[in-house]
């Protein structure tokens, strides 16, 4: 539950890191890598749901960016689900995978922490069809990056942060609800009170991030996730190698 409203006010504050933080915090308290994402996900149901209508009331969507988003983020996501759930009998082997994943990604929030820059208007990222269905399935495949790959590329290549952040988090309400039940119908009820301390945590969460989130220092909050992701993924991955030695 702690880890749920730490990790969902620093997503909503900052507009990701919420899966890579949970997802490494969850494999090392050793939930297999499909339970994790389904409990991430699950939790990021409400959390989301909350999040992005408190960003639609304050005006920050951006409806065309997010008819294009959507689609192709949720076959993404259902696809990566499924194909991490088909896994779960090779969960000793696939959460080694998991933790590289999020030890790079630690590193990507750590370079973007000191490296944020903007380019001019007519060059604003374009492609944002596959870029929605690449981060649905990587999010849902290994438990989170939605927020550092999409909302940082849409920022990055000229987006708007405010309008980016309040699009990105109402269309991963959508991503998480439809992840969630294709990781439900796979794999049940399995660690059923990570999935209630991440739903309550996040959920209290949420709408205190909504509001604080343009009055904090992103670049601190950044620097401190990618240390701590990239620390605890390193553990997981060390442990690992330790055990085939």
């Amino acid at each position: 539950m702690g880890a749920g409203f730490l990790f969902a006010l620093i997503d909503g504050a900052i507009g990701m890191s919420y899966g890579v933080t949970t997802a490494s915090f969850s494999l090392a308290m050793g939930l297999p890598p499909a339970s994790a994402s389904m409990a991430i996900h699950i939790s990021e149901v409400m959390s989301n749901g909350i999040a992005g209508w408190m960003h639609y009331r304050m005006g920050n969507v951006n409806w065309k960016l997010f008819k294009i988003l959507i689609i192709p983020a949720i076959i993404g996501a259902v696809l990566g689900a499924y194909i991490l759930s088909s896994l779960e009998n090779y969960a000793a082997y696939v959460k080694p995978v998991v933790a590289v994943y999020t030890l790079f990604l630690g590193g990507v929030i750590l370079m973007k922490a000191f490296n944020i820059k903007r380019k001019k208007a007519d060059e604003k990222i374009k492609k944002i069809g596959l870029l929605g269905f690449v981060g649905g399935f990587i999010d849902a495949a290994f438990g989170g990056g939605w927020g550092s790959i999409v909302l940082s590329s849409l920022i990055a290549g000229g987006r708007h942060p405010l309008f980016s952040l309040g699009t990105v988090k109402i269309s991963r309400f959508f991503i998480a609800t439809l992840s969630s039940l294709t990781f439900f119908t796979m794999l049940g009820g399995k660690h059923w009170e990570a999935v209630v301390g991440l739903i309550i945590g996040s959920a209290i969460a949420s709408p205190i991030a909504a509001k604080v989130s343009n009055k904090i220092s992103a670049k601190t909050i950044m620097v401190a996730v990618g240390i701590i992701v990239m620390i605890v993924s390193l553990r997981s991955v060390i442990m690992f190698i330790l055990k085939l030695i």
